[in-house]
């Protein structure tokens, strides 16, 4: 027998001999008929009550316990679906979106999910579920309905693997907005882009646009890259140091679309 039983069988030993004790001398007085016996066995009968009351409370105490653990059941059960609504109305609104941007971009485009991250090491990449079985092919630009993901870089039968713009070994050909300025977009490190070949004389302001030019034969001109966050002129420079805040959250990233070939011009 454990200590926990012992001690239970201690505590509970003094009433339970009291309670036998009462019905004892209860049943004892019943059996007699004397007038006084009647004042003593109501007497008696209260003080059993109030000895056996401690008994009644244990069984609601358990009904109480067993009633609580149902409702934390319920509500927890009840707080899942609720997130589980929420997480479906904000994916079908995402899609939403996605579908819309499709019918109204006037590319030709094929939607991709993303399956992996980083699928090539020291290549910062994803693998999206599209081939060369759905007319995917390298160099295809990788966009969402936020501006540019990237370019694909390997393909396979049924998946790819896109190469993002953030990675170290991919540039782009851009155009700041305002001042109508090209450059080529380097990884700065995490998710920071900066923009080379800007002229230091060149009137560029924060939060300027900066869009793709299609200078570079792989990305169609007037996709959006991000927009202006930081520029520092230096005098021994020729050019200007421009830091730009990319228009797509590369750790969100769930959909994407590929730019199918032969549809570069119709972009502006």
């Amino acid at each position: 027998m454990s200590v926990f039983q012992r001690l239970n069988i201690e505590l509970f030993e003094p009433w339970m001999a009291l309670a036998l004790a009462a019905i004892i001398s209860l049943a004892l007085m019943a059996s007699s008929e004397a007038p006084a016996t009647d004042s003593a066995r109501i007497r008696l009968t209260g003080v059993i009550e109030i000895f056996t009351r401690p008994f009644n409370v244990v069984p609601r105490i358990l009904s109480l316990q067993s009633e609580n653990a149902r409702l934390r059941a319920e509500n927890a059960e009840l707080r899942m679906q609720v997130s589980t609504g929420k997480e479906a109305l904000q994916e079908n609104d995402r899609l939403r979106q996605l579908l819309d941007f499709k019918a109204n971009s006037g590319m030709i485009l094929r939607s991709a999910e993303v399956i992996g991250k980083d699928p090539l090491p020291g290549v910062n990449s994803l693998l999206i579920s599209a081939g060369w079985g759905s007319g995917i092919s390298k160099n295809m630009a990788v966009i969402n309905d936020r501006g540019l993901v990237g370019k694909v870089a390997r393909v396979g039968a049924n998946s790819s693997v896109a190469q993002l713009l953030t990675d170290r070994n991919v540039g782009a050909a851009v155009r700041l907005s305002n001042c109508r300025a090209d450059g080529i977009t380097v990884w700065a490190g995490a998710n920071r882009l900066m923009i080379e070949g800007i002229a230091s004389a060149t009137p560029v302001r924060l939060g300027e646009e900066v869009i793709t030019s299609g200078m570079d034969g792989v990305f169609p001109a007037g996709i959006p890259v991000g927009q202006v966050v930081r520029t520092e002129r230096a005098e021994e420079n020729l050019f200007l140091d421009v830091e730009i805040e990319p228009a797509v959250d590369f750790s969100a990233l769930e959909e994407v679309f590929i730019v199918r070939e032969g549809m570069r011009s119709l972009l502006p």
